[in-house]
């Protein structure tokens, strides 16, 4: 069984690492806005731990790959759709907590995960860089995808925003008013699902979920308008990415790990700022 470490920073790799890290940069400017944007929606509807969830599921797709021989993330992406899916089915028809249904399809992918491996003799196949993130496996494809799913996004929430952001703040209500919050949710679900594989190869399995909450989290520390706060996490994001890629190209060190130990120190320090100020 061979793995491979995740990859850090390029800058010992020569030239041609180059045309990687511009692939990672662009990633990381895509996946940024969507983040930035879903966020918002995740953290306010007390979903966080959703995207732990998803980013976790991603494991049982990429081990469910590597024994069929087919694209982890072809596997990864039908897996983590599959079972927000059934996460959202059984929130709502099994009268349990988006928590509690999280926390079994949680374990039970990880398991199912180990069991597809432990059935695979001998594989050749990075699985550390889709736990902790690779920026040296990022190609074209992986970015045409990430702007397709940016793409679909962008008019699904410029058409449904109202109608989410009222579901957000009063799901109750906005069942009486007409809106078909199943169907709202089940979108959500499936973006949320979307963007966590794409993301993986960038930042990992095991990190990815920092980003379904960090953004929103560090809008609202901010800002109290949601336009703002929305606003605010993107920024956030595209910085975080960006710093995090350059931190760790000049240190050497892994990419994934390098941007989310950045992100978490940015907000830390506007917390810090904040209460800082506020005494003042």
């Amino acid at each position: 069984m061979n793995t491979v470490k995740p990859a850090g920073g390029t800058k010992s790799d020569g030239p041609a690492a180059d045309g990687f890290f511009a692939n990672a940069l662009v990633m990381g400017f895509l996946v940024s806005i969507t983040f930035g944007l879903l966020s918002f929606f995740v953290v306010l509807r007390k979903m966080s731990f959703l995207g732990t969830g998803i980013a976790h599921t991603a494991f049982g797709g990429v081990a469910l790959g590597v024994l069929l021989g087919f694209n982890p993330f072809v596997t990864s992406l039908f897996f983590c759709a599959v079972t927000s899916l059934l996460i959202g089915k059984l929130v709502r028809y099994g009268r349990i907590s988006y928590d509690s249904s999280i926390g079994i399809f949680f374990s039970l992918s990880m398991a199912m995960g180990a069991i597809f491996l432990s059935l695979k003799d001998d594989y050749n196949f990075d699985l550390m860089g889709y736990l902790f993130g690779n920026i040296l496996g990022i190609n074209p494809l992986d970015n045409i995808v990430a702007g397709i799913t940016l793409l679909l996004f962008l008019p699904f929430l410029g058409i449904y925003f109202q109608r989410i952001l009222f579901m957000t703040f009063d799901e109750e209500v906005a069942v009486v008013s007409g809106i078909r919050t199943d169907i709202l949710d089940t979108m959500l679900l499936l973006f949320l699902a979307g963007i966590i594989v794409v993301s993986i190869k960038i930042v990992g399995i095991i990190l990815v979920s920092a980003f379904v909450v960090l953004p929103a989290s560090f809008g609202m520390l901010i800002f109290n308008d949601y336009r703002r706060v929305i606003a605010a996490g993107i920024v956030y994001t595209l910085i975080s990415m960006t710093a995090g890629l350059f931190l760790s190209y000049f240190l050497d060190t892994p990419a994934g790990a390098t941007i989310v130990v950045w992100a978490a120190l940015l907000y830390f320090i506007s917390l810090v700022v904040k209460r800082t100020a506020g005494r003042n």
